[in-house]
């Protein structure tokens, strides 16, 4: 795992940077909503970093080593003090009720269990890419996965995510789907929303 990981890191930001302009509404919805003890779950490179308020008492769980160096990176650059744990999102080593809010963004289709480490009170706030409702581009999403999967070390496109969040517990979900284009012929169905625990 360790050679895709550092192939994956190494390539994430020249990947994403084509269409990074179009996920800033969603980054400033989620990461720039957050508020007190913030947990971000799959941190990456630190793209959202710069959404954050200044107030805000960051901690980013990301298990991979080679983001991890990326991120540090760039909160040195930004001047913003971050707490970094090597967490995945399914093993985090924080008790229930931890933080004030937590944030992902497109990280939930590697994560096989969410557990609830939001205060009472707190809010989850999430985009992500999900399974389609269209049966031709589910099928697609399914066909891919295994090839996707292995290129993005874990990354699954196939997933159920809302009905994931919705299963998770919380006491009110707000959910806004909508279909992104990336250049492809086939615009990726995605979520932006916020869970209140």
């Amino acid at each position: 795992m360790s050679l895709s990981q550092r192939f994956f890191a190494a390539w994430y930001d020249i990947l994403n940077s084509g269409v990074e302009g179009r996920l800033t509404p969603f980054r400033e919805q989620t990461a720039g909503r957050a508020w007190g003890e913030v947990l971000e779950i799959g941190g990456g490179t630190g793209e959202n970093l710069r959404f954050y308020p200044p107030d805000v008492r960051l901690t980013v769980a990301e298990p991979n080593p080679h983001m991890v160096k990326r991120l540090q990176r760039r909160a040195g650059e930004q001047g913003r003090e971050v707490t970094v744990v090597s967490d995945a999102g399914e093993m985090l080593s924080f008790p229930d009720a931890s933080f004030d809010t937590v944030v992902t963004t497109l990280v939930l289709c590697m994560v096989s269990d969410l557990d609830c480490v939001v205060r009472p009170g707190g809010t989850f706030l999430f985009y992500e890419h999900v399974v389609a409702a269209s049966r031709y581009t589910r099928v697609l999403q399914c066909v891919l996965n295994p090839v996707w999967r292995f290129m993005t070390t874990g990354c699954n496109l196939n997933r159920d995510i809302v009905g994931a969040i919705r299963g998770a517990g919380f006491s009110r979900v707000e959910v806004e789907d909508f279909h992104l284009s990336v250049g492809l012929v086939v615009k990726l169905p995605n979520i932006v929303g916020v869970a209140w625990a």
